[in-house]
């Protein structure tokens, strides 16, 4: 039980590395400014993020099943999402801040998945995959019907007036927590399924083929029935597009978008299906004996991914205000090497904290505030036990 117990946590957290560093990469590797865009892009831009996001999800399950009294209550996992607001609203206030950062709507999510965590794992996959084709649907036809409303990062100047915050976590941000929420429900079923068993770890890695490669397909007939006009590149590159609003006026030809971030449905279908790809992969890596080792920084990366992201996005920034300051034309483009460097430096700072230090620093952080100072105080404040009763 115990060896099943740790190749489950050990594939979810090895695909948390996963995410981490595709976004990392998607941060700070080359941009599209050319003809075709770079293969790193095309790769990890619009699923590493998704990825994340079905991942909190899956954490939400487990810790709920193995703690529920306690890290997995609703109470811990109500502070653990203000803490995560307090947090994305801080980065998100830094002065041109060039990364979309997704704490707010991360934590806005896990709270509002506590009613529905404890259904089954099919209802919870059945209902993710609606939910994945009919709200990116409602959230285009709002986009029809309302004037454009152009969203930056969530901050704390948001809050004024305070519906204003909630409507661009929920709807307008770069994240809409409205159509994200299909990758959380997807991830709190799987969480209920046990990775450790070859059979699931293939059935995910097939379903999420089947997705991907369907919602590609897809998406390919649409460009080749020229659904698409003159706003977009040509050929198979209008796979990779973003959507044209909130610069322009969107249209129901956007349905059939595939491109990163769009929030259309062939878009979330398929960044579900590279989500469940990764993490069927890396439930099966996670059983083979060398995978503990060779995987170990990945998987240590898992294990903090809070304070790695968080470095992650002060160390972009710092880049973002260096090139701004550069007279390099070229500095804003992102690189390899940035990426790289990066991902070497928190990868190994990972692994050696683990092995010396174990919990994160700020995961450390968001326990304690969490559940360790609430047991503390329940414990002072629990009446004295009388001897002999």
């Amino acid at each position: 039980m115990a060896a099943t117990r740790s190749s489950r946590v050990d594939a979810v957290d090895v695909a948390r590395g996963v995410a981490l560093v595709g976004m990392m990469f998607v941060h700070l590797g080359p941009r599209w400014v050319g003809q075709d865009p770079p293969v790193g892009q095309m790769i990890a831009s619009g699923r590493a993020a998704p990825l994340f996001a079905m991942l909190a999800g899956v954490a939400l399950s487990l810790v709920h099943r193995r703690d529920p009294h306690g890290a997995g209550s609703a109470r811990a996992t109500g502070i653990r999402a203000l803490v995560l607001i307090v947090m994305g609203l801080s980065l998100g206030s830094l002065d041109r801040m060039p990364v979309y950062v997704i704490l707010a709507f991360y934590g806005l999510m896990i709270v509002v998945a506590l009613p529905v965590r404890g259904m089954s794992a099919c209802s919870l996959i059945g209902l993710g995959l609606a939910w994945a084709v009919v709200v990116p649907v409602l959230l285009l036809w709002l986009q029809i019907e309302h004037a454009p409303v152009v969203s930056d990062q969530a901050e704390w100047s948001d809050l004024s007036p305070p519906w204003s915050l909630v409507t661009e976590l929920v709807v307008w941000g770069a994240y809409p927590a409205a159509v994200w929420f299909a990758y959380v429900l997807i991830g709190l079923g799987v969480g209920r399924l046990d990775l450790s068993q070859p059979r699931i770890a293939l059935g995910l890695l097939g379903g999420g083929a089947v997705l991907l490669g369907g919602s590609l397909g897809i998406g390919s007939v649409a460009i080749a029935r020229g659904a698409f006009d003159d706003r977009y590149v040509q050929g198979w590159r209008q796979l990779f597009v973003r959507a044209a609003y909130p610069y322009e006026p969107a249209t129901w030809r956007e349905l059939w978008l595939v491109g990163e971030h769009t929030s259309r449905p062939l878009n979330v279908v398929g960044a579900i299906g590279s989500a469940l790809l990764v993490v069927g992969l890396c439930a099966l890596l996670a059983r083979l004996p060398w995978a503990r080792i060779v995987l170990l920084p990945l998987r240590a990366a898992g294990t903090m991914t809070l304070t790695l992201y968080t470095i992650h996005v002060l160390w972009s920034w710092r880049l973002a205000i260096h090139a701004d300051a550069s007279d390099d034309p070229t500095a804003q483009l992102g690189s390899y090497g940035d990426w790289a460097v990066q991902v070497v430096v928190l990868l190994v700072v990972a692994a050696l904290w683990q092995r010396y230090l174990g919990r994160g620093p700020l995961e450390t952080v968001v326990r304690l505030v969490s559940v360790s100072l609430w047991q503390v105080r329940r414990r002072i404040n629990a009446p004295a036990q009388v001897p002999g009763r």
